[in-house]
């Protein structure tokens, strides 16, 4: 079977991902003299990225792109080419070195490492960002494939960052394990994969279970 997972809330732990967010939030108003807390900071990145976000299925923009120029408008004075390259570098810093794994992540993504022929990632981050990201998690060897947003120019769920994805598919069943279940199960299901969603109960899904290893559990357990 060939098995593909989500990224963020599925292996990575959300509340990790979050304190990231803050510290890189309190780091931009330092080096810039924003004089704004940390908190307000980050809203106003939320608040710039939303937009673009909602519409990611259709046209992805970069989110460290979307970052620079939140940070851009909040900054009293205009970045300089060397600002600005701080910035992009620093969004995947600040996340490689914040980010943990989610609860049972690490079980779960061996004990499907032992099953899958093909196992990868499908998620809607940057390609620098991910790439950092699974090699401070230390996962990055677990993996035979990485599908960001950023190679596809969309975001789930589109089905076209399913389907490059699943260029290098070798066999079947098909699986994908996600959190979300908009982007992720309706997504899945739109190019026939079977769909796990973690945490509550999905409508759009096959399967729903607590947490990547509870996931890995129920596979291991499906007729085949």
């Amino acid at each position: 079977m060939d098995i593909y997972l989500d990224m963020t809330g599925t292996i990575t732990d959300m509340d990790s991902e979050n304190l990231a967010m803050l510290k890189l939030s309190a780091a931009i108003g330092k080096r810039f003299k924003i004089q704004m807390s940390p908190e307000e900071i980050l809203r106003k990145i939320e608040e710039y990225r939303k937009p673009y976000m909602d519409k990611r299925d259709k046209e992805y923009t970069p989110i460290r792109f979307l970052i620079l120029e939140a940070v851009k408008q909040i900054s009293p004075e205009p970045l300089c080419a060397n600002d600005s390259y701080w910035v992009l570098d620093e969004y995947s810093k600040f996340h490689a070195k914040h980010v943990r794994l989610a609860p049972g992540a690490k079980e779960g993504l061996e004990k499907i490492r032992a099953m899958a022929e093909h196992m990868g990632i499908i998620t809607d981050g940057d390609r620098p960002y991910t790439d950092s990201l699974i090699h401070a998690l230390g996962i990055a060897e677990l993996f035979d494939s990485i599908t960001t947003a950023e190679d596809a120019g969309v975001g789930k769920p589109n089905p076209k960052i399913f389907e490059l994805a699943l260029e290098n598919s070798k066999s079947t069943p098909k699986i994908y394990i996600g959190d979300s279940e908009k982007r992720d199960m309706v997504g899945a299901k739109k190019v026939g994969m079977l769909a796990v969603k973690l945490g509550t109960f999905t409508k759009y899904g096959d399967y729903h279970a607590k947490n990547l290893y509870e996931a890995a559990e129920l596979i291991a357990n499906l007729p085949h």
